[in-house]
């Protein structure tokens, strides 16, 4: 009998260490892909032993993930995979006021405008939004967030499209902090002067001196004003009438790895915000709303560059700041 049990004992150490073998080798083979395709996040940095440890705590959430059946998205490794939390930091900054004005834009005509609400949206493909944009570590999502919508809004008005300046507002607008943060309405206010084409103002992802001038304008903002707050019909009829809203979002962990999907993760909600993103659309994807979220951080983050998020839950603070550019001059 004695035997028996020490064999059974014996066998189970023996599955154990090869199971801890397997987690490793896993662990191991996917740190090789992920160098292979990302060396300058790897190699270049002096602490290779820190990037693999925060390395293999991201691997670690995405397998845990992953053993989640009913996810209604994924994750995968990318940039952010081997940065720590001060640096992903970077690539937020929303830093909303303590008095956001009042929330009129559309609500008073809301039940008109709902009877005619589409089933989805989409101005991803819209020749008047331009390809999405990096604003890299600089924490100018803020800048970015007001510049989509005035893209779109100029180039609806008058059907040419027209690339327009973030670093104009990360040098120049002294009401919001460059690199350190701001606020989208904020920006459109300081904007009413003139908004700089991106040709004759590149981004530089720090922040410098102000050079803009008026020659370099292509286009200014006349109003702008916020939508009614947790409300996703109202939100669905802004952007029928007025094109991609500007809101704030909190970003947790998870959010850096999103892949695919509807994100839904319970962990950014009753948080404050921390990012400013884009809404161009919304829709439905297994029987869950969304919408479609355009991001700062290049087309090669998430899916193309955009996020679907859950619509009408108010997840991650998606509806709690949505603003739009109403007209330009």
């Amino acid at each position: 009998m004695v035997k028996i049990v020490y064999v059974a004992l014996a066998m189970f150490v023996i599955f154990c260490a090869a199971h801890v073998q397997g987690v490793s080798d896993d662990v191991e083979a996917a740190w090789e892909n992920f160098q292979a395709h990302h060396p300058s996040g790897t190699k270049s940095h002096t602490n290779a032993a820190k990037r693999k440890g925060i390395f293999v705590k991201t691997h670690e959430m995405i397998q845990e993930h992953k053993k989640n059946k009913n996810a209604a998205y994924e994750l995968e490794h990318n940039e952010f995979s081997v940065m720590d939390d001060e640096e992903k930091k970077r690539y937020t900054g929303a830093k909303a006021p303590s008095k956001t004005g009042s929330r009129f834009l559309i609500a008073d005509h809301l039940d008109d405008s709902m009877r005619q609400l589409p089933t989805s949206l989409d101005y991803r493909t819209n020749v008047c939004l331009a390809a999405v944009k990096n604003q890299g570590s600089c924490g100018s999502c803020w800048a970015f967030t007001a510049i989509a919508p005035l893209e779109f809004a100029q180039c609806n008005k008058t059907r040419t499209s027209v690339i327009l300046s973030e670093q104009q507002l990360v040098d120049c607008d002294l009401k919001n902090n460059g690199c350190n943060g701001g606020w989208y309405t904020s920006a459109w206010s300081y904007l009413k002067g003139g908004s700089a084409k991106q040709s004759t103002y590149s981004y530089t992802a720090v922040k410098g001196t102000c050079k803009f001038s008026t020659s370099m304008i292509g286009s200014n903002v006349a109003t702008y004003s916020y939508v009614a707050s947790n409300s996703a019909p109202a939100m669905q009829s802004a952007l029928v009438k007025y094109g991609p809203l500007s809101v704030a979002i909190t970003v947790v962990n998870s959010f850096y790895s999103y892949k695919s999907g509807v994100y839904n993760d319970v962990a950014c909600d009753n948080l404050s915000v921390n990012h400013g993103v884009v809404v161009v659309g919304w829709g439905n994807l297994s029987g869950m709303d969304y919408w479609i979220v355009r991001n700062s951080w290049g087309s090669g983050w998430g899916s193309s560059g955009y996020v679907l998020m859950q619509r009408g839950v108010n997840k991650c603070g998606i509806e709690l700041y949505p603003a739009a550019v109403t007209s330009v001059v």
